[in-house]
């Protein structure tokens, strides 16, 4: 009998060993919520003031928690809106940090910067119910968390982002390169598929006023009808400043008819990328002995020194660009043309460039910089660095060559966004994005150096 007990108990033993063996050092948690307002808002995204009339698709907060067997932990949050306030961050943070400990340096958040989402006006109700939704999703994602495992890789998706800053030469996109974070349980089973690249989802036009995620809802329903509706997904912003899925930021600014601003095409794109991930993901190995790192850092950004034109020159120069539209707009031969469209860009261009010349020539000249957060989070082998507005493409591509490890990738459009950061060589031609911005040429450098600095944060030195 007593060799019978011995027996079993080391059976028992064995059996606790072997399970110990094949428990995963790694917690992976996904929450997803929906933030579709409840009633017409005026919506937000190019210069208009409509107010929604229905909804296409839902807005969600979707949330992605990882923690390391040394419980360091990140939660990364993407948002269906055009941008995050500080505010709003702000609430977020508390919110999560008081329901699960997480700590705010390890709270990524970011928009996807949907322009066919609704106004979120602070102190409102709809600003309210999105705090407690975005709270809601990382909660769920805590709660849920369960042993797994963590891959990271990327591939390539040429046709899906085009440089709207250089349609005539091809569009080419400088950096097309698509982060994908595979999540799995302790066994292999798939359970979530967050992507990030940079690319506007504006493809729908002022003109739309249904609420949507734009091409990031295909990409993610194409993604779900192959490996199941069960599967989180989620879309991460990008570098994606002068990048969206095929025409110029003026003429979308004044209205031009483009045949290619709606659902169907942005179908189209949505599907690019899904099946770009599809077929990258049975490549991407996962493991459950990921590290975790967070750090993050306040830099103190430069500010453009200079403007190409003075007050006087932009009042006379959108003088002359009035009076050649007016010229146009009576003579009905010219209705429907590029000729009137381009008029209408250079008075848009020219109205911009004044009120952009006011701002920098009102400013006060003892205001060389301005503070900017940024976080970094490490995964493994792979780093996603933050930057809190909308970093051009060529930056973020000089940030991954410059950057320590190969598996490294830009998150935009984070907290306190701050407008365009555009690449040094964009700004002789100038244009929208380049005479709106608060940057100048030399801020690419420091934008580089800032967030390599903060890379190092997570280095392993014994690696």
């Amino acid at each position: 009998m007593n060799k019978l007990l011995l027996n079993l108990i080391l059976f028992v033993s064995l059996l606790m060993i072997q399970a110990s063996c094949t428990e995963s050092s790694l917690k992976v948690g996904m929450g997803e919520t929906i933030i579709t307002p409840t009633e017409n808002l005026q919506m937000m995204g190019f210069a208009r003031s409509q107010v929604s009339t229905g909804v296409h698709d839902d807005l969600h907060a979707r949330s992605l928690v990882i923690e390391d067997d040394s419980g360091n932990v990140v939660l990364l949050m993407t948002v269906s809106l055009v941008s995050i306030s500080d505010p709003m961050a702000e609430s977020i943070r508390k919110g999560v940090e008081e329901k699960t400990g997480i700590p705010p340096g390890g709270i990524v958040i970011s928009a996807t910067h949907t322009h066919s989402g609704p106004r979120v006006e602070r102190n409102s109700a709809y600003f309210d119910f999105v705090i407690e939704k975005c709270v809601e999703s990382a909660v769920i994602a805590w709660e849920t968390r369960v042993p797994g495992r963590v891959g990271i890789e990327s591939g390539e998706v040429f046709e899906l982002g085009k440089n709207r800053r250089r349609l005539l030469y091809g569009g080419l996109h400088p950096d097309p390169e698509v982060a994908v974070i595979k999540v799995a349980d302790k066994k292999g089973k798939l359970l979530g598929i967050a992507f990030n690249y940079g690319c506007h989802p504006s493809g729908l036009d002022w003109q739309n006023t249904l609420i949507s995620e734009d091409w990031p809802y295909f990409a993610i329903k194409g993604i779900k009808d192959r490996v199941g509706d069960h599967v989180w997904v989620a879309y991460y912003q990008g570098a994606e400043g002068n990048i969206n899925v095929g025409y110029t930021a003026e003429l979308s600014a004044v209205g031009a008819e483009m045949p290619i601003r709606n659902y169907w095409y942005i179908e189209k794109k949505g599907n690019q990328m899904a099946e770009a991930i599809l077929n990258l993901l049975p490549t991407i190995s996962t493991h459950d002995n990921q590290i975790v790192k967070t750090a993050h850092a306040r830099f103190e950004y430069p500010l453009r020194d200079s403007y190409p034109v003075t007050v006087k020159e932009a009042e006379e120069s959108l003088s002359e660009a009035k009076a050649k539209l007016e010229t146009l707009e009576k003579r009905p031969e010219f209705l429907h043309t590029r000729t009137l469209d381009n008029a209408r860009v250079d008075l848009f261009s020219e109205t911009q460039k004044l009120n952009g010349a006011k701002r920098f020539y009102s400013r006060d000249p003892d205001v060389q910089t301005i503070t900017v957060e940024q976080q970094v989070v490490r995964i493994g082998d792979a780093v996603f660095v933050t930057f809190p507005g909308e970093l051009f493409a060529e930056i973020g591509l000089k940030i991954k060559d410059s950057s320590p490890y190969d598996k490294t990738f830009v998150i935009g459009l984070t907290a306190g966004g701050r407008g365009y950061l555009p690449a040094a060589s964009e700004f002789i031609d100038g244009d929208y994005e380049v005479n709106g911005s608060i940057y100048g040429m030399q801020t690419e450098e420091a934008c580089v150096d800032f967030s390599v600095e903060l890379i190092r944060k997570v280095v392993d030195k014994s690696n």
